[in-house]
């Protein structure tokens, strides 16, 4: 896959997944034929786990000259965290304003939350999350960290540990959940299972590894996978997700990513390559972290008729302020702080 290719495609692979997110956030608790028919088939978790794939396979290009794992850390949290930080600002702003009356409580918080949800921690320490969909970031973060160790302990080997070792953590995992009769959030190791898939979807690109060893590990993956999520959404229960909606968005987001990268015709597709779904990609973070604010705004201000219609332009809105205003500069500052760190370790 050649670069321009590559990043095209990825784009607009990010675009699907952030709007597989939105279209469940739009619809989930709101009665009638739309959400009731859209929401059971959990987009929003076909989408997240979309967003890891993608990553797995993008990580790996950050790297391509040699880890450095300084500068790597740095341009990682510069990723993450400037429009994470705006947003919450954002929030305190509209809460304590009384514009979002939602977040008015942010202004009264401990400290101890507050230090939760900067640390990105706050599901781990049972601390409400001031932005809901926050929860992944910490995961994003923990596969950058696996990813940079492995690297950096096994070399070229990296994506060969990871690749055998992840499913069978799992499944162990999983054994001691059953034997244990405690239900283990397997769905989130899973979704750092689903970014070393990536990265061997990646190898598979640069020509690392067959075909067939490539499909030993979707094999597997997909297979551990069903195991794992019948033992966390079937066996036991989650609070609000069917074992449907976590095994068939699954199963869904997988074909769809090794699919795509994989599969030259598809992906070679011009709609893919270039064109409006990969501008759109370039800000799906954007989208991704700030549209349920826009869906909060929208539900607060607009009537009934036209709060859809509202909460798609106000996400639109802010999608392309925080990409433009925040993300970009923010990419741009971490470029430029690990340069420096990798100049004064040079």
């Amino acid at each position: 896959m050649q670069q321009g290719q590559r990043f095209g495609t990825l784009d607009s692979l990010r675009f699907v997944a952030a709007a597989l997110v939105l279209v469940q956030h739009l619809f989930e608790g709101r009665p009638g034929w739309m959400g009731d028919n859209v929401v059971p088939l959990g987009p929003g978790v076909a989408g997240v786990a979309l967003f890891f794939f993608i990553s797995g396979y993008v990580i790996p290009l950050s790297v391509g000259r040699g880890l450095q794992p300084v500068p790597f850390a740095v341009r990682r949290l510069f990723r993450i965290y400037p429009l994470y930080l705006a947003a919450l600002l954002l929030l305190l702003v509209l809460g304590t304003s009384g514009a979002l009356p939602r977040w008015a409580d942010m202004a009264t918080a401990s400290p101890w939350r507050w230090l939760a949800n900067l640390l990105l921690v706050q599901d781990f320490v049972r601390q409400p999350a001031f932005l809901g969909v926050a929860w992944t970031l910490i995961i994003e973060l923990l596969w950058y960290a696996l990813f940079a160790a492995a690297l950096h302990r096994f070399g070229a080997r990296a994506a060969e540990v990871l690749d055998r070792t992840a499913p069978l953590l799992l499944l162990l995992a999983a054994a001691a959940s059953l034997l244990l009769g405690v239900r283990l959030p397997l769905g989130r190791p899973t979704m750092i299972y689903a970014a070393i898939l990536g990265y061997q979807c990646f190898r598979h690109g640069r020509g690392e590894i067959s075909g067939r060893r490539l499909a030993q590990s979707v094999a597997i993956f997909a297979a551990v996978t069903l195991i794992t999520t019948a033992i966390a959404f079937g066996v036991f229960r989650h609070p609000t997700i069917t074992l449907a909606q976590a095994m068939g968005p699954w199963l869904l987001a997988t074909i769809v990513f090794v699919g795509v990268v994989t599969v030259r015709p598809v992906r070679e597709l011009a709609l893919l390559r270039r064109g409006l779904l990969p501008l759109l990609g370039a800000a799906s973070y954007s989208l991704y972290l700030l549209h349920p604010i826009a869906i909060a705004a929208a539900d607060h201000y607009a009537p009934a008729p036209w709060r859809l219609a509202a909460a798609l332009a106000l996400t639109a809105l802010l999608a392309f302020l925080g990409y433009r205003g925040i993300e970009r500069p923010g990419i741009a500052a971490g470029r430029q702080v690990a340069r420096r760190f990798a100049a004064a370790a040079g």
